[in-house]
């Protein structure tokens, strides 16, 4: 059975010391760029293998962070996880998810699970509820948070966030720049921060355009099929009948097509549509779906580099914001 390769076998081979060797490995900014390249190169051509278990124990770290996420089945935040896993696998951290399905309680059940494994950050995409048991996880066990996709109440947090109010902006605004007067909106529970700013963004196109908000021409929703799908129904049971849809995911944007075939609308004849987000599907609806340009792959990489600036420095006092711009991506259910 071949040996295991310790760093002293590479120190040897180098002619540098096991502490250089530890801190190339380690990817420590004060090394020689060249002595890091030869050790590098040799523990490669050797296979050095990393034990971090035993690093862990050493250093008192679990190399592991928490990404806790209400909906599995949401493509978006398969893409964030993606580029959060890409930044901190370069570091050697492992990634254990969690999945919420909305609810206060699961999210609350999940950051329980999460301080038990001891891992070094937390990423979440919360439901915004939970402000006060993230003021206890950072304040008693140090342990760094970013919030991603909502706003939490109760307690100011690192967060990464769509510029939501802009997205629902532009979207409803592309809308009445085709004429139409009409516009609805569906939006996620106002009690998020994502639906309530949305929507916000929504009536702010309408005003700039002087025209006056509806509330008969607004539903909000669950953020699903489901709930894209009852709230066009009911849209289009009242008197007043839309000519025009913003929806603020679209995923509800699915629900919407489906409902407006089975009335025998067609999109964008007879009923105009733009939706929130840009994930796969988008492109292979009929018609396309007019959305905004896809920011997934950012907001990971973004909420990953500042825990990981988190961790590394320490600071779980200072809170930081970062929004991510995005512009129109636009196809054909607008009428374009």
């Amino acid at each position: 059975m071949k040996s295991k390769i310790c760093l002293k076998d590479i120190a040897n081979e180098t002619g540098f010391s096991v502490k250089t060797v530890s801190r190339a490995l380690n990817n420590h900014p004060d090394i020689n760029k060249d002595t890091k390249e030869k050790i590098l190169e040799v523990a490669k051509k050797l296979d050095y293998q990393p034990n971090f278990f035993a690093k862990s124990l050493r250093e008192k770290k679990a190399y592991a962070i928490g990404y806790i996420i209400p909906d599995i089945t949401n493509q978006f935040f398969g893409e964030v996880a993606l580029s959060i896993e890409k930044v901190f696998k370069k570091r050697n951290y492992s990634l254990l998810t969690s999945f919420t399905n909305g609810s206060a309680n699961k999210e609350f059940e999940g950051l329980k699970f999460l301080i038990s494994r001891q891992v070094d950050g937390i990423i979440l995409a919360t439901v915004g509820s939970t402000g006060d048991y993230l003021k206890e996880i950072v304040e008693n066990f140090k342990i760094p948070i970013v919030v991603i996709d909502n706003r939490v109440k109760g307690y100011k947090t690192n967060i990464v966030l769509h510029d939501n109010v802009k997205g629902a902006y532009l979207l409803t605004k592309h809308l009445i720049q085709h004429c139409n007067k009409d516009v609805a909106c569906i939006s996620g529970p106002i009690k998020e921060t994502s639906g309530k700013s949305r929507l916000e963004g929504y009536k702010k196109a309408l005003s700039e355009f002087k025209i006056d908000y509806n509330e008969k021409l607004v539903q909000l929703s669950n953020w699903k099929i489901d709930g894209g799908y009852d709230s066009t129904l009911k849209l289009f049971k009242g008197a007043h009948k839309p000519t025009a849809i913003f929806i603020a995911n679209s995923i509800m944007a699915l629900g919407t097509l489906k409902a407006l075939r089975e009335l025998g609308l067609q999109v964008p004849k007879d009923v105009a549509i733009t939706s929130f987000d840009n994930l796969d599907f988008t492109s292979a609806t009929n018609p396309p779906l007019t959305t905004l340009k896809s920011i997934e792959s950012e907001i990971g990489k973004a909420a990953a580099k500042l825990l990981l600036k988190k961790i590394e420095t320490q600071d779980i006092v200072n809170a930081k914001e970062v929004y991510i711009d995005t512009e129109l991506f636009i196809r054909k259910s607008c009428g374009c």
